[in-house]
């Protein structure tokens, strides 16, 4: 790790990366203990199951006595010494006859015995199953070496449990949705961190008991100290009375007489042999325990039967308890049989951290090799280090957590680089605020880390951001923010800071922030179809193509004829799939533009290709004419010799085209306001020219919608002030319809064109709107009506007062149309009526929202 690397180290991102580092070393072994640990939470159920006949049998008359029982044991087994005997008052359940330990060893063999006939039972089938299963979770089939591994990754759960926390820990930690909601509409990395986080919130508690009680196996001083804290009571001692000479011989009857007499009401009770003068000791349960260690012990006078002690569990103090049920608390048996079942899912669930840490990982690790790659091709055209500071270069800044902004970065960069522009890597940790103050353009490509904050590599930026109060009115600026919906209001949180922060210093945005959910493919395009226009070069391939869906046109109409700017039209769409009518207002449509039909049959002739052969492309068998149709289209020359099958694969798709939507579902249709634009060698523009002239009536339009929550109505009737200009008109039409709809009348329309005697775009709703008062105020400017060019800007500023009283502490601001000019201008308009922090503050809370290009 560099020594800048360290300077930029937070304590959280030191936690983070411990967390991980450990997550796929240690994780690895819990794993394994987690899974066999829970395979291992119904064993004395299952063998019990499985094993009817051996810890099971039939009941037929009276039960053996004990003596008898023993006797015949004994006749059974003659060259083994019996150490206990277990009996059970559920008269299906077998006895169990323990065995001495033989040639050292720890424990003696125990063995099932049919309590009425004393036969010994066969060994209990699957039992070496269970015991390897438990020798795999206690020591990895390791001894000792295993024992030290499984101990230190158990210390190490205790760090995941409270280091998770720490990371996850939200600004509204008093949701419960926020901590316990699992969202499945999450994908990729995000559903990833996602399940990681969420999941691992569920069982958080279960986890943090079962490590901290299966370090009481694990190390000596451990158990030690937690027997020390609960205070548990060592075993009585038999009081100090005369030497009363050798005991007598064991008479099993009258001693578990004599326990029957003293006890009460048990369910399993085991009578161990004594050695030497000790007093009979009987461990047993009672009738209905608190679980299967909640054991009492009864000790007899071997000479009276009178009881030397009788430590009950229930009469413990809570610290005697909880150091009496450390294996009970590690089942979850402690809790009863739904804490069983929970610790079990728990522990079955602990592989799902591995693998999703390990998933997020790898990804990682993919990103940051995939953007050096990037990184490797983009260099030879950046600027030298000498020339940077006078090149007209634009400056691309990342900041990431995880690698995905940088991976943005550098494909933001390439595709720059093709439209031919000089370009500027930098990570935004090593960018001079003041340095942006020298009249270039930047755009900046960052994540947001935890609750709104800043990824670790930026924080220094961040520090001299907060302390530079340059001017940066020379700076125009993109803002591409990653983030992730499930973090509520700290949403994009250091890409809306960073955006807010420029804006207050006075640079100028160049297109409106993007914010990108996730790996929302649709966000990516539209920052693509901005880099496009930013490079100048409307034909740079998507990183991403969309999944279009077949829609027909069904109305395209002329709306401005005579009109000294460009012909305006007005479309309408509808599906070939009624599901897809399913929109809202403000979102998008993303259009696959198509060449000419005359285009097409003239590049095929120039290249001697045949339009008719079938070629396989996008999975999909299609004619060579429609693949040209839909792609960019190299010279022809270049491609002369190839087969239409080699041609169709090297084609590159044309990109995608962005129109607001104009109409709502209920309209029946999908419609657009389009104005044509043209090259400047008087050619069609790509999608422009495909909507407004090439395509056929009734004819197929690829065509897909991209959700835009950033220009969706508000739900509530707060008064609402809509500002736009030329075909911005659409979305603001949208807004409309969705607010008259909802019966929410308080709208005001500030709209712009260059002349009322041709360019009163959907004049007659509009005006009908206003006449039935739906639409309470409408204000109309036409650039071009008067000799003196006004805009809508100029009458913003005109009617300031009534804009304060209209807008209120609650009122919202629309704004949607023409980046260049329009937009700033209103922008600049509405800080000095509102001031910039107000205005700031709007823009922060959803009041004050622009859909611009």
């Amino acid at each position: 790790m560099s020594s800048s690397t360290l300077s930029n180290l937070t304590f959280r991102n030191a936690v983070f990366q411990v967390h991980w580092l450990l997550g796929i070393t240690a994780g690895v072994v819990l794993a394994l203990v987690g899974f066999t640990g829970g395979m291992l939470s119904f064993e004395d159920e299952l063998l019990k199951a499985l094993n009817p006949g051996v810890m099971t049998v039939e009941p037929r008359g009276a039960a053996l006595s004990p003596e008898v029982l023993i006797e015949r044991v004994r006749a059974q087994r003659p060259d083994d010494a019996i150490a206990s005997l277990q009996l059970s008052n559920e008269p299906d359940d077998s006895a169990v006859v323990g065995f001495a330990a033989k040639d050292g060893g720890r424990r003696g063999k125990r063995v099932h015995v049919d309590p009425y006939d004393g036969q010994v039972l066969a060994e209990p089938r699957y039992k070496e199953f269970f015991s390897v299963t438990m020798r795999l979770h206690r020591w990895l089939v390791a001894d000792d070496v295993g024992k030290q591994i499984v101990g230190a990754s158990t210390v190490i759960l205790v760090f995941f449990c409270l280091s998770g926390l720490y990371l996850r820990w939200p600004r509204r930690w008093g949701s419960l949705r926020t901590w316990l909601g699992l969202d499945w509409r999450q994908k990729g990395r995000n559903f990833l961190w996602h399940l990681h986080s969420v999941v691992g919130t569920w069982v958080l508690v279960a986890y943090l008991v079962m490590a901290l009680t299966g370090l009481w196996w694990s190390y000596g001083w451990y158990r030690d100290a937690v027997n020390d804290w609960a205070g548990r009571q060592e075993r009585a001692q038999p009081r100090e009375t005369a030497d009363r000479g050798t005991p007598p011989p064991l008479d099993i009857d009258s001693a578990w007489q004599a326990f029957n007499d003293r006890a009460p009401a048990w369910s399993t009770a085991t009578l161990g042999w004594p050695k030497g003068d000790e007093p009979l000791s009987f461990r047993y349960l009672d009738a209905d325990p608190a679980h299967e260690r909640a054991r009492n012990e009864l000790q007899l006078d071997r000479w009276n039967f009178d009881v030397v002690a009788h430590q009950r569990y229930d009469d413990g103090t809570w610290r005697q308890k909880i150091g009496a049920s450390m294996f009970a608390l590690h089942r979850g048996s402690f809790f009863g049989t739904g804490g069983v079942v929970v610790f079990m899912l728990a522990s079955l669930l602990m592989p799902l951290f591995t693998i999703t840490g390990w998933m997020l990982y790898l990804d990682r690790r993919r990103k940051q090799r995939a953007a050096k790659a990037l990184a490797r091709s983009v260099d030879a055209g950046v600027p030298s280090a000498a020339d940077t500071t006078t090149a007209d270069a634009i400056l691309i800044a990342h900041a990431s957590q995880t690698g995905t902004a940088e991976r943005l970065a550098w494909l933001t960069a390439a595709a720059l680089q093709e439209a031919g522009c000089a370009v500027e890597v930098q990570p935004l940790g090593k960018v001079e605020p003041s340095a942006l103050a020298d009249g270039r353009r930047a755009l900046f490509v960052v994540s947001t880390f935890g609750e709104g904050e800043a990824p670790d590599a930026a924080r220094a930026f961040v520090r001299k951001m907060r302390g530079d109060a340059s001017s940066l009115s020379g700076l125009h600026y993109g803002v591409l923010a990653l983030g992730d919906r499930e973090y509520g209001d700290s949403y994009c949180g250091f890409g809306r800071a960073l955006d807010q922060w420029l804006h207050h210093a006075g640079a100028r945005p160049l297109f409106d922030r993007i914010e990108v959910d996730g790996d929302d493919a649709g966000a990516l395009r539209h920052w693509q179809h901005h880099i496009g226009q930013l490079g100048g070069r409307g034909d740079l391939p998507d990183w991403s193509a969309p999944q279009y869906g077949q829609w027909r046109l069904v109305e395209r109409r002329l709306l401005n004829a005579g009109s000294p700017g460009g012909p305006a039209f007005h479309l309408a769409l509808v599906p070939e799939v009624a599901a897809d009518m399913d929109w809202q207002a403000g979102d998008i449509a993303e259009v696959g533009p198509r060449h000419a039909a005359a285009t097409v049959t003239a590049w095929l002739a120039d290249g001697d290709l045949d339009g008719d052969a079938r070629v396989q492309c996008d999975d999909r068998t299609d004619t060579l004419a429609a693949v040209v149709a839909r792609s960019q289209l190299p010279a022809a020359d270049s491609v002369r010799g190839r087969t239409p099958q080699q041609l169709a694969e090297m084609l590159k798709p044309l990109s995608h085209r962005e129109y607001s939507i104009a109409s709502l579902p209920d309209d029946g249709s999908l419609q657009l306001l389009v104005r044509q634009m043209r090259t400047p060698d008087g050619r069609l523009g790509s999608g422009s020219g495909w909507l407004t002239d090439h395509a056929a009536l009734d004819g197929a339009v690829d065509l897909r919608i991209r959700s835009n929550p950033s220009f969706h109505p508000p739900a509530d009737d707060r008064p609402v002030l809509l500002v736009g200009n030329g075909t911005g008109l659409a979305g603001l039409r949208a807004v409309l319809k969705a607010r008259i709809k909802a019966g929410q009348h308080r709208n005001w329309l500030v709209f712009g064109e260059r002349s009322a005697a041709h360019d009163g775009f959907h004049r007659d709703e509009i005006e009908r709107w206003r006449d039935a008062g739906q639409l309470q105020r409408l204000d109309l400017v036409y650039s071009r009506d008067q000799a003196q060019r006004r805009y809508v800007q100029h009458l913003l500023g005109e009617v300031a007062d009534d804009l304060r009283q209209w807008i209120g502490d609650t009122g919202a601001i629309y704004v949607c149309g023409s980046l260049e000019g329009m937009a700033p201008a209103v922008d600049a308009v509405l800080a000095d009526i509102f001031g910039v922090e107000a205005l700031e503050a709007m823009a922060a809370d959803g009041r004050y929202r622009r859909d611009v290009y």
